[in-house]
C-alpha cells in the first residue's frame, strides 16, 4: 500500500471589478464620459465569540459591529477596528476576522492574548458565553482613552485607568482575564469555527477519497492516555480506490490556532502525515500529499459538508457498522446542524464518497433524522452534563446512538459545539 501525506491549503481571493462609463461620439454632450467605478462592499464578521459594539472603518464604510459581530467593508480595502480612541488592529477585509488575523500571530502570541483580554474585560455583562457586548456608554468614554501597548506582558498597568472608567460607566466590577484564560477562550472559539466534517478526493501516484473530521473538543483516554479533553482535534480516513485499502489517521490536537489557519491531521501507521491550511473554514484547496520514504505524492481538494452559519448547535461524528470497521461503505462521517426551531439538517458521507442529505428534529434530548435508506436515533448532550455519556464523551458536549439502513445497523458517536 502506498502511503499518503495530505496537505490542506486554501487561498482566498477577493476581486474588485468595475465598469467604465461609455462616452458619446465626437461632440457628444456626456459631462462625465468616464465615471469613477463605485467601490464594492461586502459583509464580514468579527469573532472572539461574537463581538457587538466594536467600531470599524473601511474606505468610506464605517459603523459598529452588530449582535452577530457583522460589519461592512469595501472589497480590497483594509478594515480598522477600534473602541473609542483605542485601535485593536487593522487587517484586509474578509468574511471572517478573529484576533489572530489582526496580529498575524497565534494563540500564544502576547499581543493576540492581550487583545482578547481587553475585549473580554469590556463585556458589559461579564459573561462571554453569550458573546461580548461593548456598551454605547463605554464607547463614549473610550474616546478619551490613551492607546494601550498590547505587546506588553504588563497589560494590567496599561489598562488601569480604562478599567476604572469601565467600572464607573457600566456599574460593575470588570475582570481582566489572565493570558492563559484568554488563550483557552480563543482556542475554543477557533476550534468551534473549524469543527465539522470535510470530504474530498486525492490523486497522483495513488488516487481515492478521504473524509476529514475536525472536533471542537474530544475526550479519548485510549488515544490521549488521560481523561483530559483536547480542543481542535483532527482525524481522518483515507480510501485508496486504486488499491482498495483503507488507512486511518489517529486523532490528535491538530489545529495550530494561527492566522494561516494551519493544521496537522496526523500520521497513519505507515508513516504518511497530514498538514495544511483551512483558510475559510469551508473549502480545502491546494492540497498535497506525499511520503518521504516511498516517494509517493499527489494533490487533493475537498469541502465542508454541513456546519453552515445560523446553526445553534453544530454536530459532527463517526459512523460504522460493527464487524465492518474501516470499510469504504461501512464507515464515514455525519454532520448535523440544529436550528433555533429544533429542526435538524445535515449529511452523511461514506468513505467511498457517497453523500446522503438528512433531515429531522430535536425533541427533548432525542434527535431523529433520516435520508434515503438511512435513519438515525441519537441522544444529544448539549453541554456535556449527561452522566450516561461519561464513558463515551466524558464532559464533552456531543451525541451517541445508532443508525439503520439497507446495509444493516451501525453505531454513531460525535461531539457538538455552539458556533458564534
Amino acid at each position: 500500500m502506498r502511503t499518503y501525506f495530505l496537505t490542506v491549503g486554501l487561498g482566498s481571493f477577493l476581486m474588485l471589478s468595475g465598469c467604465g462609463g461609455g462616452g458619446g461620439g465626437a461632440g457628444g454632450n456626456n459631462p462625465n464620459p468616464n465615471p469613477t467605478p463605485q467601490p464594492q462592499t461586502a459583509t464580514g464578521r468579527f469573532i472572539d465569540t461574537v463581538v457587538e459594539g466594536l467600531e470599524y472603518s473601511s474606505g468610506n464604510q464605517s459603523g459598529i459591529t452588530s449582535d452577530s459581530g457583522s460589519f461592512t467593508y469595501e472589497v480590497g480595502e483594509d478594515v480598522t477596528f477600534t473602541v473609542g480612541s483605542v485601535e485593536i488592529g487593522t487587517v484586509a477585509g474578509a468574511d471572517l476576522i478573529t484576533p489572530v488575523d489582526l496580529v498575524g500571530g497565534d494563540s500564544d502570541t502576547v499581543e493576540v492574548q492581550n487583545i482578547v483580554r481587553f475585549l473580554l474585560m469590556l463585556d458589559s455583562d461579564g459573561d462571554n458565553s453569550n458573546g461580548i457586548t461593548i456598551s454605547s456608554e463605554v464607547r463614549g468614554i473610550a474616546e478619551n482613552w490613551l492607546q494601550p501597548d498590547f505587546t506588553t506582558d504588563l497589560l494590567d498597568g496599561e489598562l488601569a485607568s480604562i478599567t476604572a472608567d469601565v467600572m464607573a460607566i457600566d456599574n460593575r466590577l470588570p475582570v481582566l482575564p489572565d493570558a492563559l484564560e484568554a488563550k483557552n477562550h480563543l482556542e475554543a472559539t477557533l476550534s468551534c469555527l473549524a469543527s465539522g466534517i470535510f470530504a474530498g478526493t486525492f490523486s497522483g501516484t495513488d488516487e481515492g477519497t478521504f473524509v476529514l473530521w475536525v472536533q471542537h473538543q474530544r475526550y479519548d483516554p485510549f488515544v490521549f492516555g488521560d481523561t483530559d479533553s483536547r480542543v481542535g482535534v483532527t482525524s481522518a480516513l483515507v480510501y485508496s480506490s486504486a488499491e482498495d485499502v483503507v488507512l486511518g489517521v489517529a486523532p490528535q490536537q491538530g489545529l495550530s490556532f494561527n492566522s494561516d489557519k494551519q493544521f496537522v491531521s496526523g500520521v497513519v501507521s505507515n508513516g504518511a502525515s497530514f498538514s495544511g491550511e483551512l483558510a475559510d473554514y469551508i473549502t480545502l484547496a491546494n492540497g498535497s500529499w506525499s511520503n518521504g520514504l516511498t516517494g509517493d505524492s499527489g494533490t487533493f481538494t475537498g469541502e465542508r459538508l454541513a456546519g453552515g452559519e445560523g446553526a445553534v448547535y453544530r454536530l459532527s461524528g463517526f459512523i460504522n457498522i460493527p464487524g465492518f470497521d474501516f470499510t469504504p461503505d461501512g464507515s464515514g462521517l455525519i454532520g448535523l446542524d440544529i436550528a433555533a426551531d429544533n429542526s435538524v439538517t445535515g449529511v452523511m458521507v461514506t468513505l467511498r464518497g457517497d453523500i446522503m442529505d438528512l433531515m429531522g428534529t430535536l425533541t427533548g434530548n432525542q434527535i431523529a433524522v433520516s435520508g434515503g435508506e438511512h435513519s438515525f436515533s441519537l441522544t444529544f448532550d448539549p453541554d456535556g452534563t449527561d452522566p450516561s455519556n461519561d464513558v463515551a464523551l466524558g464532559s464533552v458536549a456531543g451525541f451517541t446512538g445508532s443508525w439503520v439502513s439497507n446495509m444493516g445497523t451501525g453505531d454513531v458517536i460525535g461531539t457538538s459545539c455552539q458556533p458564534d
